[in-house]
C-alpha cells in the first residue's frame, strides 16, 4: 500500500457529512422536532450497550457532583443518571468546547429552550433523567449546563478522552510539534519525522524538501525572526489503515514579526500522515493551509 493510497482513503472517511449537534425540543410554542446529533467527541447511544454507569448531582451551587470521575476512554459506552436535587432547572450537556459554546450562544437567544436532544438534558427540580453516550476521538470532552449564567457561574467539567496507545502516541507527537513552532525548538521534529528520499514537507504554499529543510530553513529561524508566535491545534481528527495514518487538525497561528512589526492572525487546517516504522509512529508528510481568520457569526 502506498502513502498516497492511504491519504486518499482516510480523506474520504474524513470529508464524510455529518449534522450539527445544535437544536433540540422548545417548550415555548415551537413545534417539537428530533435529529441525529454527531459530535467531535461521540455519539447518543443505545443505553443497553453501555459498559459503565455514572450518576451525576445537579445542584444549586452551579456544580455537578459525579459518582466517579469520568476519565473516558474512546470506544467506552457511559450511562448518564442525572439527578436534580435543586429547585432550579439545570442542564447536562455533552460536547467538545467549540460546540458548547455554539449552545450557550443559542440558549442566551432563546433563555426558556428546553433540550431533550441526544447529546442533552433539561432536569426539573426533583427529577432524574438518563443519557448515553459513545465516546470516539481524542479531544477534550466538555460537561455543561448552557441555561443562561450557570456556565458562566462555573456548571461545567472538562475531561481528557483517552485514545487507545496508538491514538496517544499520536496525540503526543502532534503536541511536540507544537511546541516545536511556536519555540523555533527543532527536536521534536528530528525525533518524530522520518527523513527520506523525495520526502515533502508543505507550509502555506511553500514546500520544505526533506527533513532538514523544514528544521534550518523553516522552524529554528522563526524563534529569532518572530517576537512570539501562538500556535493550537484543535479537533484533532485520527484515521488508521495498516501501518500508515492520517490526521487533520484545525489551526490558529498568532505572531508579530520583529523586524516589521506586522502582527498575524490566521486560522486554517493542517495534515499529517504517519508511517509505523518499528512500533514507533513517525510522520512523512505535512501539509498546512490558512487564511486571516475571521470570528464566524452564529446563525440561528
Amino acid at each position: 500500500m502506498n502513502i498516497k493510497l492511504a491519504l486518499a482513503t482516510s480523506l474520504a472517511l474524513t470529508l464524510s457529512p455529518g449534522l450539527s449537534i445544535a437544536g433540540g425540543k422548545h417548550e415555548h410554542n415551537h413545534d417539537k422536532h428530533s435529529h441525529e446529533v454527531t459530535s467531535s467527541v461521540g455519539a447518543p447511544a443505545d443505553s443497553s450497550k453501555a459498559t459503565r454507569t455514572i450518576r451525576v448531582v445537579t445542584k444549586d451551587s452551579m456544580r455537578y457532583e459525579f459518582s466517579e470521575p469520568l476519565a473516558p476512554k474512546t470506544g467506552e459506552v457511559i450511562k448518564f443518571i442525572v439527578f436534580n436535587e435543586g429547585k432550579i432547572n439545570h442542564e447536562f450537556s455533552v460536547g467538545d468546547a467549540k460546540e458548547q459554546k455554539a449552545h450557550l450562544e443559542m440558549m442566551r437567544e432563546m433563555p426558556n429552550m428546553v433540550h431533550e436532544d441526544g447529546n442533552s438534558v433539561t432536569v426539573k427540580p426533583g427529577e432524574t433523567k438518563e443519557l448515553t453516550w459513545k465516546f470516539s476521538g481524542t479531544n477534550e470532552i466538555v460537561i455543561a449546563c448552557n441555561i443562561p449564567g450557570h456556565f458562566e457561574a462555573g456548571m461545567f467539567e472538562k475531561a481528557n478522552i483517552k485514545g487507545s496507545e496508538d491514538e496517544e502516541q499520536i496525540k503526543s507527537i502532534i503536541d511536540g510539534i507544537e511546541y516545536g513552532w511556536e519555540n523555533g525548538d527543532g527536536k521534536p521534529f528530528r525525533e518524530h519525522f522520518l527523513d527520506f528520499e523525495g520526502a515533502r514537507f508543505i507550509e502555506s504554499g511553500g514546500q520544505n524538501e526533506g527533513l532538514d529543510s523544514l528544521v534550518t530553513h523553516h522552524v529554528e529561524p522563526e524563534k529569532d525572526a518572530l517576537e512570539y508566535l501562538e500556535l493550537d491545534f484543535s479537533n484533532v481528527e485520527i484515521h488508521f489503515e495498516n501501518n500508515f495514518a492520517w490526521a487533520l487538525a484545525g489551526t490558529r497561528v498568532k505572531g508579530k514579526v520583529r523586524k516589521s512589526g506586522r502582527v498575524f492572525d490566521k486560522s486554517g487546517y493542517q495534515t499529517f500522515l504517519f508511517r509505523k516504522v518499528n512500533d514507533l509512529w513517525k510522520v512523512v508528510h505535512t501539509h498546512s493551509s490558512a487564511r486571516d481568520y475571521k470570528p464566524k457569526k452564529h446563525k440561528h
